[in-house]
């Protein structure tokens, strides 16, 4: 059809002029190629953030690193998680779990969590940056002089590079695959911000951006389609169906139609009666009456003017969605004990808070946890009391005393604050391993946060002030504390 014949059919079915007009149907048409196959896939995911590993650090190259440059943005995958997540919470797609992992590892836990798809997003390190531009803007004087008048902005700008593929499950299928640097930018007339700190406030724009693509690309993006109802002219019953189905009286209008179509089988009944069932998304009996309506009206001019191809791929989008399969639910359910951390380090309040920590973070992810209270006092009975003994005991046994399924073991090997002036190296180190019956798997963390002030009384003094403070709380190395649990249990899947 041309683009002549289709605009005059848009304004004839707007208008209501003719012997046709138009219906507004929504459909939410996905920016995937093949997005019909895929949709099962989609319709409970298993979505994983891998990201590039940490480089190794030492005493030497945190300082020059710290000295030398301005400070990285800190990356937060999780968040990015969280906001695929929140994006592809539609009909057609669901992320069911979600995981944090190193770039290039294969993931031991889609089996246990059964996904109908894996979604993947390999995430480079974000950078942020900040130029001084120049605007020009023209002002025109009461004698209608041009006056130019030139101002300085400061353009602060974050990009995210990252590929996404997904996956069948478990066949492990290819779906897509494709890569895109994502961006945010934003002009302020105030300079003042560093970069990264500029970043860390604004990295949900960021982010929003990349779950705005998902979206658009999986979910799909609301969109209406134009669908032609045909009249006989002259024909008292077959106008008054149509009548009633622009009053939305849908009902009524198939009484008539179905009846027609039994007695006379014209394609304008059957067309009626498919675009009544895609009104009321019943999407498989739209089809088989469009495909009669298309059949009996070979040779029809009027027929021939019918976007027949398009009407089909919408349907077969929309009719693809897969019921949700039941993807964690067994995962999530199953009793998880914390047990007391191991230490090789010297600090006395440190283990027990990141446990602590861990513990909460693990709750919010949607975990069925022991109490602490109760794995503590059943370990206490048996002779237990700190996680250096627990290499004693067979995991078996121990799930066994604690009621639980699966065991999740802390080690500490690095514990400390370095302070020098102007430099302050605050570091925890150590790794979570998880065991269930059959399965046992280990995960080494790490956060390394230093810091260089710009004057040296005045870092000495800060670093000073804050150490004091955390240790009158018990709780020594709190941000780098915090961090850490996170990363544990970002390791972990998630539920979202």
């Amino acid at each position: 059809m041309t683009i002549n014949k289709l605009s005059l059919l848009l304004l004839c079915g707007l208008a209501g002029c003719g012997n046709y007009f138009s219906v507004r149907v929504p459909h939410q048409v996905p920016e995937m190629p093949g997005a019909a196959a895929a949709r099962p896939a989609l319709s409970a995911l298993y979505l994983t953030i891998r990201t590039a590993p940490p480089a190794e650090e030492n005493a030497l190259g945190a300082l020059a690193g710290a000295l030398g440059a301005r400070q990285a943005p800190e990356f937060r995958p999780s968040e990015l998680a969280r906001h695929a997540a929140r994006a592809l919470a539609r009909p057609a797609s669901r992320v069911c779990a979600w995981r944090v992992a190193k770039a290039g590892t294969e993931d031991p836990f889609a089996a246990a969590l059964k996904p109908s798809g894996l979604l993947v997003i390999e995430a480079a390190s974000p950078s942020a940056s900040a130029r001084k531009e120049e605007r020009s803007a023209v002002h025109y004087e009461k004698g209608g002089k041009k006056q130019t008048v030139k101002t300085a902005v400061q353009v602060y700008s974050a990009s995210l590079y990252a590929g996404i593929k997904l996956y069948s499950w478990p066949a492990m299928a290819q779906l897509d695959a494709w890569s895109d640097n994502f961006s945010y930018t934003e002009e302020r007339r105030d300079a003042s911000a560093d970069p990264a700190d500029w970043y860390a406030a604004n990295e949900g724009r960021l982010f929003g951006a990349v779950a705005a693509k998902l979206a658009a690309r999986y979910a799909g993006r609301p969109l209406e389609r134009l669908r032609p109802v045909f009249l006989k002219k002259g024909d008292k019953e077959s106008e008054e169906a149509g009548r009633l189905a622009q009053r939305g009286r849908w009902d009524q209008a198939e009484e008539i139609w179905l009846r027609r179509a039994a007695a006379e089988g014209g394609w304008r009944e059957y067309l009626g009666l498919a675009v009544s069932a895609e009104v009321k998304k019943d999407y498989a009996a739209a089809a088989a009456h469009y495909r009669q309506a298309q059949a009996r009206g070979a040779g029809d001019k009027d027929a021939a003017r019918i976007f027949w191809g398009q009407i089909y791929s919408d349907l077969e989008t929309a009719s693809s969605t897969a019921a949700a399969a039941d993807c964690g639910s067994e995962w999530f359910a199953e009793k998880t004990a914390l047990l007391p951390f191991s230490d090789e380090t010297t600090s006395v309040d440190g283990p027990p808070m990141v446990r602590q920590l861990v513990y909460e973070s693990l709750k919010a992810a949607g975990y069925s946890l022991v109490p602490l209270e109760q794995t503590d006092e059943a370990l206490k009975r048996r002779g237990y009391s700190e996680g250096g003994q627990l290499t004693a005991a067979k995991p078996a046994e121990l799930a066994g005393w604690l009621g639980a399924g699966r065991l999740v073991y802390g080690d500490l090997t690095d514990f400390a604050e370095v302070m020098a002036g102007v430099y302050n190296r605050r570091m925890i180190k150590g790794s979570a391993r998880v065991w269930s019956p059959g399965r046992e798997l280990v995960f080494e963390e790490s956060v390394v946060n230093v810091k260089t002030p710009k004057s040296f009384l005045g870092g000495l003094a800060g670093q000073l002030a804050k150490g004091l403070a955390e240790r009158i709380r018990n709780k020594p190395l709190a941000e780098e504390a915090a961090k850490f649990s996170r990363q544990v249990s970002e390791n972990l899947p998630n539920r979202p």
